[in-house]
């Protein structure tokens, strides 16, 4: 038998050549990346530390809370302008790998909201961890830390912790 009367379907040849016999050119396939979300934010970032809250009722947070915040930072050696706070409420539920890609961070405290919010699963308030290497540290509201001493403590030591303080 010789192969110059060999006949073959065009279907098996496909199957059996599912790439091109002589080289070219491939088109490349256009991936399409999710670009980050635009996320205004309080405060120049200077230092790269994201503080979120989530406050639906509000741009950032009122006169109290934002004094409770700013002596928080001053405890920290921190200012405005070293920090970027971050309202989540405009955002809805974004995985913390997304705002890691949509704001520059080298460190993040994540006030009141829990971690499933961020995509995160299994991680308890005010313990260290790292996520995509950035340390940060979940905490409760800032209106609940404000009336509970307690918790004014754990954070202060959760804050020592991530910032070196």
């Amino acid at each position: 038998m010789s192969f110059d009367k060999l006949q073959l379907d065009p279907y098996i040849l496909a199957r059996i050549y599912n790439q091109p016999i002589i080289p070219g050119k491939k088109e490349p396939v256009a991936v399409v990346a999710e670009t980050p979300p635009k996320v205004k934010f309080l405060g120049e970032n200077q230092k790269n530390i994201a503080l979120f809250i989530q406050n639906e009722g509000e741009a950032y947070l009122n006169d109290e809370l934002f004094n409770l915040l700013t002596n928080i930072l001053n405890a920290c050696k921190l200012g405005m302008q070293d920090i970027a706070l971050i309202n989540t409420a405009q955002y809805g539920n974004l995985p913390f790998t997304s705002w890691q890609e949509a704001v520059p961070m080298k460190q993040a405290v994540i006030f009141g909201l829990s971690p499933a919010a961020m995509g995160l699963e299994g991680i308890s308030n005010y313990q260290l961890l790292q996520v995509n290497g950035c340390p940060l540290i979940f905490s409760d509201d800032l209106t609940i830390i404000s009336q509970d001493k307690m918790l004014k403590g754990k954070l202060w030591m959760g804050l020592k912790q991530l910032l070196g303080v």
